[in-house]
């Protein structure tokens, strides 16, 4: 019952709300914490990946509704991190930045309150050796006091944040001096101690389109809703490099160049000064090829009518904008020298030129019988680390790898191993299932039905309902070589219609050589 909390959150809630909306990230509890002996298991720690980064001659990181993922192989296999206090956060990871030998998380997990469930910052952390041995950084916060921090020679005023809810780091950046982090309602902050301390970073009001060096700041910066507080001081994207900073807020694109290490000189584009599309400004990317650089953001409308989701871009330092992939909700950009990838909710886009673009076809694995069920691509990123390179994705549903461009992918999930020393088990997932929610792809959702193979066979899977009706029937399938396969459903019958509510079995025949063997699993289906 804080006064200084309820000042805070409320105001803020209803853009919160459309920003984890927008974001579509189903950040969850990661698993327990186990000991320091026991730090990390094999596998994907979860399906939703957000976020994949290079780091050395092999590492990737990937960042999950379940926690914090590795692979030093290229993919051959993978370790996940137990949330450990000390070391890592927990919750799902919201964000990864590396640099040489150091790398950076944000991990962010879901508060429950008197206005319903609110995501929570999780706290950071850091490794300076590869992530052999982490660091944990408690989330940023102030002290009911701290209500004027120096800057530029000047005292200015901020509203202090003395809550971990609503202030999730939802990106960072990286400069041989600073760690730089967007914390939505915690604004945007730097340390030069590897989070020993933060220092608060004013940006301009929602008014002004500029910040200079040496102006006295007259507002309080505050994340609150107008026209208390600003809605350019909520930070959700971050870049940083050389001099300059470039940061995404819900108020539009702030560009800073550093003039002294106390003082960053600020100009503000949005769709109410330039031609970007829209205020909310989710990612930010810079590619630089043959000399020249552009810059890309994924701009999203915020409370003008005039304003759309699109792509905006500028490759002269944002003197000038233009858009393109107009009506597509970015979420990310991943870059091949010339070439641009934008992780959009229609899936991915490719283009040579900036302009002219193709889309993706959702990634099947073919030697698997694998499909990622997700229009949403999250993350996408080029590692040329390893020859021929390979192109990665990260959806709601998994990530998967080609190196042929996309006409042939890998894919990789996390799942339960149905291979046991008796009789291999099957088992329906999700369960319970939403034929409206779960899976979704070109309109239908899915559900897996996994199972194990010894060798070569064909496989059969039929639906009955509680009644044991005989409710869908699929082909027989050909398995070629020993493993762990699933069978998809859809939810909808053989005549095409959706079944109803309620519980339903799940047979699998298996046939090879003149044998046959059943399996059965309970699957309960909920719209």
């Amino acid at each position: 019952h804080d006064p200084v909390m309820k000042k805070f959150i409320y105001p803020i809630l209803s853009l919160l709300l459309v920003a984890s909306a927008l974001n579509a990230q189903a950040f969850r509890l990661s698993k327990p914490s186990l000991t320091a002996d026991n730090r990390t298991y094999s596998g994907l720690a979860g399906n939703a990946a957000t976020q994949i980064e290079a780091q050395g001659d092999s590492i990737l990181w990937f960042a999950t509704g379940g926690g914090l993922s590795r692979s030093s192989d290229f993919g051959q296999s993978f370790v996940s991190y137990y949330p450990i206090p000390d070391s890592i956060p927990k919750g799902g990871i919201s964000s990864i930045a590396a640099l040489d030998s150091i790398i950076w998380i944000a991990g962010v997990f879901d508060s429950t309150t008197k206005i319903g469930s609110i995501q929570t910052g999780a706290g950071l952390a850091f490794s300076k050796d590869f992530g052999r041995n982490w660091t944990y950084v408690k989330q940023p916060l102030d002290s009911a006091s701290a209500t004027y921090e120096k800057w530029d020679g000047d005292n200015v005023k901020f509203l202090p944040v003395v809550t971990p809810v609503s202030n999730t780091t939802w990106d960072i950046s990286l400069t041989p001096k600073y760690v730089y982090i967007a914390s939505w309602a915690g604004g945007i902050r730097r340390s030069s101690d590897f989070g020993a301390s933060w220092q608060r970073i004013p940006l301009p009001s929602d008014d002004d389109d500029v910040l200079e060096c040496g102006e006295k700041i007259t507002f309080q910066i505050n994340p609150n809703d107008p026209p208390k507080g600003n809605h350019n001081h909520k930070g959700f994207s971050v870049l940083a490099y050389g001099d300059t900073v470039w940061v995404g807020t819900a108020n539009g694109i702030n560009l800073g160049i550093a003039e002294s290490d106390s003082c960053i000189r600020w100009r503000k584009y949005n769709a109410q000064n330039s031609a970007i599309s829209g205020n909310f400004v989710v990612a930010m990317a810079r590619q630089v090829w043959n000399g020249k650089e552009t810059f890309w953001a994924a701009t999203l409308s915020a409370e003008s009518s005039s304003e759309y989701q699109a792509i905006s871009k500028s490759s002269d330092g944002g003197l000038t904008w233009s858009t393109t992939l107009s009506g597509e909700r970015g979420y990310n950009f991943a870059f091949d020298d010339s070439i641009v990838y934008v992780c959009t909710e229609s899936g991915l886009f490719k283009s040579i030129d900036g302009e002219n673009w193709a889309l993706y076809d959702p990634a099947e694995d073919s030697v698997r019988r694998e499909t990622l069920y997700s229009h949403n691509v999250y993350t996408a990123v080029v590692d040329q680390r390893e020859f021929p390179g390979y192109l990665w994705i990260g959806t709601a549903d998994g990530i998967a790898k080609t190196r042929d461009d996309g006409i042939h992918w890998s894919i990789y999930r996390q799942s339960v191993s149905t291979k046991t020393k008796g009789d291999p088990q099957i088992y329906a997932f999700p369960n319970p299932f939403s034929p409206t929610h779960h899976n979704i792809l070109n309109g239908d959702g899915h559900v897996r039905i996994k199972y194990h193979v010894d060798g070569a066979a064909q496989v059969q899977l039929e639906i009955y309902d509680f009644a044991m009706r005989a409710v869908y029937k699929g082909d027989k399938q050909s398995i070629t070589a020993a493993g762990e396969y699933a069978e998809p459903w859809n939810g909808r019958n053989s005549d095409g219609t959706q079944v109803a509510n309620g519980t339903y079995f799940c047979k699998l025949t298996q046939e090879s050589r003149g044998k046959e063997k059943t399996y059965w699993t309970k699957l309960i289906v909920v719209k």
